[in-house]
């Protein structure tokens, strides 16, 4: 029952969190229950609190209602609880996005949509991880930063069926600025992918702005619409002001199974 009750207290602090972000960064404007508008999928409990799959789901996608523009990714308790914000464009089939993140303790995570008609909605979960944003570097941290920049596109399977989405990896090493060097046992500075943008041709899939929750080798999985021509091409900066891009004429074709860390069989 103490635990239990701990737990309680643990949310309900959690909420009160929530409250400060939500004047800081919405002020006054109403933000309706989500539920019909979009889903968060993340596990209860992390099995790596530095690699949390998540995947925010348009459910509004092919319908008549008024679609989803701007989405919001919050997780109440890491050093920079506003994570990520995404702005989608003509050439998006979806506001669909699934990536991996880091939690630096149990918290609340919340995902915030804005529709074409100005109305904001929010689905949250709850999540029981911690030391993700302060988990060791890797031990090659040089052959990190001699392959910072390369990207791979691929078409992945989001199920049996034939339901897929189009994934864009990145490597970097996404230092949050918290870690440890484990070789040099030193605090390593902040170094990490601030923005992507995702064009089909010259039009816009979507346009990120991103904190370092995002875990190393960034990952994010999108939904392209099918009758916008022209290459995907995927520009990607970081807070070191470090520029990347590449283009793809066509896109590797989906793996049978596509698991989160991106491997396939």
């Amino acid at each position: 029952m103490h635990t239990a009750n701990a737990d309680v207290q643990r949310r309900d602090q959690d909420e009160a969190a929530w409250k400060q972000l939500r004047a800081e960064h919405f002020g006054e404007r109403t933000i309706a229950d989500g539920q019909g508008v979009l889903a968060l999928d993340a596990p209860y409990r992390a099995e790596d609190p530095a690699v949390v799959p998540i995947t925010i789901t348009d459910e509004r996608a092919g319908t008549d209602q008024p679609p989803i523009r701007k989405l919001w990714l919050v997780i109440d308790n890491n050093p920079v609880p506003m994570s990520a914000e995404f702005e989608f464009g003509p050439a998006a089939r979806s506001a669909t996005i699934a990536m991996r993140v880091r939690v630096n303790s149990y918290t609340y995570m919340r995902a915030l949509a804005e529709t074409a008609d100005g109305q904001l909605y929010m689905v949250k979960r709850y999540v029981k991880a911690s030391g993700g944003c302060s988990a060791p570097i890797g031990r090659d941290l040089d052959a990190a930063r001699e392959n910072m920049g390369q990207m791979r596109l691929r078409r992945v399977r989001v199920d049996d069926g034939d339901a897929m989405r189009t994934q864009l990896m990145i490597r970097h090493p996404n230092i949050t600025g918290l870690q440890m060097d484990q070789l040099t046992r030193l605090v390593e500075p902040a170094h990490f992918v601030d923005a992507i943008t995702i064009r089909k041709g010259d039009t816009l899939v979507f346009d990120s702005r991103m904190t370092f929750s995002l875990s190393a080798n960034p990952s994010l999985q999108f939904n392209v619409a099918g009758t916008t021509e022209g290459e995907l091409k995927a520009h990607v900066h970081d807070n070191k002001g470090n520029e990347f891009e590449q283009a793809w004429s066509a896109v590797a074709p989906a793996p049978r199974t596509t698991t989160d860390d991106g491997t396939t069989s």
